[in-house]
């Protein structure tokens, strides 16, 4: 996963100049007053430009909103915009502390990353003069930033407080909204924004929870492996880990395992049917870590259970053992320049239920987070989350239903759509008209995968190295 493969490198480098504003020299300008909405915000690469860039505009103007004293903390597995990087350095300009940790695999002498270099550099002007607890700075760990093993994978945002406007004209008032978090599966950079569907679920005003991040946030910048990596903040509606998963603090082998054995497929009070529905998106899933998942997942449709699932990279015979429990699959990664490399792409990490989950046939549980369900995820810096509200899961699981009947229509005829014939989600017969049949929408996904592999075969590269680039 770390070698650097120079075809992709080129491709991610243009795919970034294409879509980064231009690197113009950062404006001391007036702060913004914004704060987002708590909970999940999505973008869609294919969708207006506000929709596109609906997450890096949020990043970005809380960032603009941070006070002279405040302080900004962020972990991500990659800082590769100019936007981002204009918006901290503002930050730091106007006294606020700004202090990032990313995966030096992102930004070394064979992996040039100027947004990054940029940014380490800027963050260095007059720190001399400012408190210990006021400084900012830019840090590389090497594999896990707390861990022996695995990458520095974890995403969010910290931010101890912003200014808000409240109301218009004479009536606007300014306030202060302290303990401002968000996680979930997107990245600092453009690419976030314009080639993955992502989300970054929101939390104010919540100061234990900004501790616990904050306190995580402080062993990544040290880069040493801790004892008893695993830890956990719970106020009983919304719960966040931190991985690696492993030391003492480990309740369960498998926390998706754990969740999925929790489900009964029957008896749900919360649709008339009675059904259980589960809802994910994931961006890969593969090893005998995806293999035992899969078969769960294959379990629980051949018990009855309402599954939808978005996917980007799967394993052969994790997809092989899905498919003959005949669990619904959409396949939301496509070869938009045809050069053999998937470079459109379900960046998401998330699972949804509704229904019969842990003996409560109304429940509605949310997991989410920066984890793709694998082997490598566990050894990993990572940040995930369980949200027990209604409303949440019923967001999400619109959005996944959303992605799962809505491939956008310019990937053209020759890759198997739902979109259209299905506006609320809801499959119906006859709405795929010649892909009606389970075994012909495998076909028409294979037949277009196949095509993708011969361009990838043709140039020698691997079709998903910028997912695993851009993980």
């Amino acid at each position: 996963m770390r070698k650097m493969i120079i075809l992709v490198a080129t491709a991610l480098v243009a795919v970034t100049l294409v879509g980064a504003p231009a690197q113009a020299k950062p404006k001391r300008g007036t702060p913004e007053k914004y704060v987002p909405k708590a909970g999940p915000a999505f973008n869609n690469p294919y969708g207006s430009q506000d929709a596109v860039r609906r997450l890096i505009m949020q990043v970005n103007k809380t960032v603009d909103s941070v006070p002279r004293g405040g302080k900004i903390r962020i972990s991500a597995w990659n800082v590769r915009s100019a936007a981002i990087t204009n918006s901290l350095i503002r930050a730091h300009q106007r006294k606020v502390s700004v202090q990032v940790v990313m995966d030096r695999a992102n930004w070394n002498p064979n992996n040039p990353n100027r947004d990054a270099a940029r940014l380490a550099a800027a963050l260095k002007v007059g720190n001399k003069a400012r408190s210990k607890t006021q400084k900012s700075f830019l840090r590389r760990c090497i594999g896990s930033c707390r861990g022996k093993h695995g990458i520095p994978h974890s995403k969010f945002f910290l931010f101890n407080k912003v200014k808000v406007k409240k109301g218009k004209g004479k009536d606007a008032v300014v306030k202060t909204v302290p303990f401002v978090t968000m996680f979930g599966s997107y990245n600092a950079t453009e690419l976030g924004a314009t080639i993955q569907w992502n989300d970054l679920f929101t939390i104010k005003n919540d100061e234990p929870r900004y501790k616990a991040f904050l306190d995580v946030f402080q062993e990544m910048t040290q880069d040493k492996p801790i004892k008893n990596a695993y830890v956990g903040y719970d106020d009983g509606v919304i719960f966040n880990g931190f991985y690696p998963y492993v030391g003492k603090n480990v309740p369960v082998a498998d926390p998706i395992m754990d969740a999925l054995n929790q489900v009964s497929c029957k008896g749900a009070t919360t649709n008339a049917s009675g059904t259980t529905r589960i809802r994910i998106a994931q961006t890969s899933m593969y090893g005998d870590r995806g293999l035992a998942l899969a078969r769960k997942i294959a379990q629980l449709q051949r018990q009855g259970c309402n599954i939808r699932l978005v996917y980007a990279m799967f394993g052969g015979e994790v997809l092989r053992i899905m498919r003959a429990a005949k669990v619904p699959l959409t396949h939301l990664a496509y070869d938009a320049d045809e050069d053999g490399l998937y470079d459109r792409y379900v960046h998401m990490k998330t699972m949804a239920i509704s229904g019969n989950f842990g003996g409560d046939p109304a429940a509605k549980i949310t997991f989410n987070g920066s984890a793709n369900w694998t082997s490598v995820a566990l050894a990993s810096d990572e940040v995930v989350g369980t949200v027990r509200k209604k409303w949440v899961t019923n967001r999400y699981m619109q959005w996944i239903d959303y992605m799962f009947t809505h491939r956008p229509t310019i990937w053209g005829p020759e890759h198997p759509g739902n979109n259209g014939q299905s506006p609320t989600g809801r499959v119906v017969p006859g709405s795929f008209g010649p892909l009606d049949t389970y075994a012909a929408r495998v076909a028409a996904t294979d037949q277009y995968d196949d095509l993708v592999k011969a361009r990838a075969k043709k140039r020698g590269v691997d079709p998903y190295a910028l997912i695993k680039e851009e993980n």
